[in-house]
């Protein structure tokens, strides 16, 4: 069930920055309802900024490639432009341009012969970072490599908000704490360009694994037209609308392919313990045969075995007798009826039935057992 649940967590974390990340998009209607937003951004002025911005937005529609569903519309400025291909998801003029979401997803489970199947399987396994550490450790490497400096880091909480939303529209196989966060973060090029990156970050903790992510898309513009751009396209990431049809034919596809995982593991364990059951079975029943051979063997080996002493006893004179007391079985000379044998191995013999040689004074000072005639079978 571990690995069945993984497949059902990465959907979801698939389908958790699904939304910017779709390649097909359709444009909306234009509008003129003014939409703003302040998001937690910490500047007093330019949460003013955003409070007084009226323009006439579009909504750009989002569709799923895989079926042709619409995902989601978008409000942004209606002199923006949608692209299905291509570097950017969205353009507008003063050179604003703006990066799909992408991100990624990882899994790390508590105990270690697990860990090592999903590392030698492939997956992408590593113990959580909290979303400051992605930045300090990602998003600071990528930048220096591309010489873009961090000027400042915000918390998003209306982005963060529309995911916890977003993930509460969701079918879940179990109801696992799971924390969501979002993080501004601006960047700026040696030339001037500023770039906000709207990060997104979850954390999810079951009984035997983690499993978390993250997903980032971005904006950027000339300084001039920077602050502008950002509070644009904020403001379309914070009243971005799902589609709750969508939803439900994405929750329904995950239900079924739950049940339907459910039901192929089931019939594998069952066909295994049934396999399992006759193994034992044939096991028990070559083991039962293998000793009723061993046992027929011994048997016919014993029988020859006597059949070969009886032609040795024959040709040699020899008579089988056994000592009742200690089981012991001597072979003698066959003159008498009646034989005794003392401690030291001596034996006399006798046709009187009535002899006894422990009442026998001309016989040595010795205890005597009567012996019994044995004929070994």
């Amino acid at each position: 069930m571990k690995n069945f649940k993984l497949i059902v967590i990465f959907i979801f974390a698939i389908i958790f920055h699904f939304c910017l990340s779709s390649s097909k998009a359709n444009n909306g209607i234009a509008t003129n309802k003014s939409i703003t937003a302040t998001n937690g951004i910490e500047n007093q002025e330019e949460s003013n900024q955003m409070e007084n911005l009226k323009k006439i937005l579009q909504y750009f529609y989002v569709k799923d490639t895989r079926n042709g569903m619409v995902v989601e519309r978008l409000p942004f400025p209606e002199t923006w432009q949608q692209h299905t291909n291509g570097e950017f998801a969205y353009t507008g003029p003063n050179g604003i341009k703006v990066y799909g979401e992408k991100g990624m997803n990882y899994v790390y489970p508590n105990d270690p012969t697990t860990l090592q199947l999903y590392q030698a399987t492939g997956m992408q396994v590593q113990y959580p970072l909290s979303i400051e550490q992605v930045i300090d450790q990602i998003f600071v490497h990528y930048g220096n490599s591309i010489n873009r400096k961090i000027t400042k880091t915000y918390p998003l909480n209306q982005i963060a908000d529309f995911y916890k939303n977003f993930d509460a529209l969701l079918f879940k196989v179990d109801q696992n704490p799971k924390q969501i966060k979002a993080l501004g973060i601006e960047w700026i090029d040696p030339d001037g360009t500023k770039w906000l990156t709207v990060l997104h970050h979850y954390v999810e903790q079951a009984s035997d694994h983690i499993y978390w992510g993250y997903a980032g898309s971005a904006i950027g513009a000339p300084s001039a037209y920077f602050e502008e751009a950002k509070i644009d396209y904020l403001n379309g990431l914070i009243n971005r609308q799902i589609n709750p049809q969508w939803i439900s034919t994405m929750n329904q596809q995950t239900e079924y392919t739950i049940r339907k995982s459910n039901e192929s593991h089931a019939q594998r364990e069952a066909a295994f313990l049934k396999g399992r059951e006759a193994r034992q079975r044939q096991y028990e029943a070559n083991l039962a045969s293998r000793e009723r051979n061993q046992k027929q063997w011994e048997a016919s080996q014993d029988a020859n075995a006597k059949r070969q002493e009886r032609i040795s006893d024959y040709i040699l004179g020899k008579t089988n007798v056994k000592d009742p007391n200690t089981g012991e079985r001597y072979k003698i000379d066959p003159t008498n009826d009646h034989y005794w044998i003392n401690t030291h191995g001596e034996y006399v013999g006798s046709d009187n039935y009535k002899y006894d040689p422990n009442k026998d004074d001309f016989i040595n000072n010795r205890t005597w057992n009567k012996l019994e005639m044995d004929n070994w079978d």
